[in-house]
């Protein structure tokens, strides 16, 4: 009896060890870290192979590189779009005879959610061309040398003010051919004359929209018309419009 008992003890021991060296094999089966066959595996990195862990840590670097690397080229394309937009166009709307006629207009325009402001613009007219002796040392020799001109019978007057003061003036003409054969007439006479163009530039209403995407309804643009004969639409550089206004 003493001897059946001690054979299954022994029976048992050997069961039991059998059972705890299968579970062990079982658990330390782990599908490599490189593996991509199968992307539903699971692995323990405390399991792993060092050389697949560093494999693995540089190929997560260099995707994490690559997305930077698009978000700058993203960011460059934004600077491209804002450097295009601060050479846009801006709309509009005139020339107005009185300063009040272009704020009206613009209120009108606001009142319907339309940005738009009342503005002088700078316009650029006829050349002129400029004969003039150059500027003199001081008001009192601009003057001496204004007198000995009159005295010769030459038509002239001292510049008061601007580049050329205390310079002598002998005309401003829109023809070219005059005022160069005005200069040569002087020089013959032993005047130091010459002369410049002179662009001439005036002051001109207009309203100034929001942008070159603001468009105005036909059925609003045709009561301008009637309220405002003459007026037109026209397009211009936004930064160049402003540059008028602030000279």
């Amino acid at each position: 009896m003493r001897w059946i008992v001690l054979l299954l003890f022994v029976c048992n021991l050997g069961l039991l060890g059998w059972f705890t060296t299968a579970g062990q094999e079982r658990s330390m089966v782990v599908r490599p870290v490189g593996d991509t066959g199968s992307s539903g595996s699971i692995a323990l990195v405390s399991e792993a192979d060092p050389e697949q862990l560093d494999a693995a840590s540089g190929k997560a670097e260099a995707e994490a590189v690559r997305g930077t690397a698009q978000i700058s080229d993203r960011g460059v394309g934004g600077s491209d779009t804002a450097a295009a937009s601060a050479a846009s166009l801006c709309a509009l709307v005139g020339p107005f005879e009185e300063a009040y006629q272009g704020e009206d207009v613009a209120q009108r325009l606001n009142a319907l959610q339309v940005s738009a402001r009342a503005q002088e613009i700078a316009m650029q007219g006829q050349m002129r061309y400029w004969v003039f002796l150059a500027p003199l040392s001081s008001t009192r020799e601009a003057f001496r040398r204004l007198r000995e001109l009159q005295s010769e019978g030459i038509d002239s007057y001292v510049i008061p003010k601007g580049s050329l003061e205390n310079g002598i003036s002998f005309g401003i003409f829109s023809e070219r051919g005059r005022a160069e054969g005005l200069t040569q007439e002087l020089k013959s006479q032993g005047v130091a004359a010459q002369f410049r163009e002179e662009p001439q530039t005036y002051l001109e209403h207009w309203v100034v929209l929001g942008g070159e995407d603001t468009q105005l309804s036909p059925e609003f643009w045709q009561q301008l018309q009637r309220d405002y004969p003459g007026i037109e639409q026209r397009q211009n550089l936004c930064s160049e419009i402003q540059g008028a206004s602030e000279s």
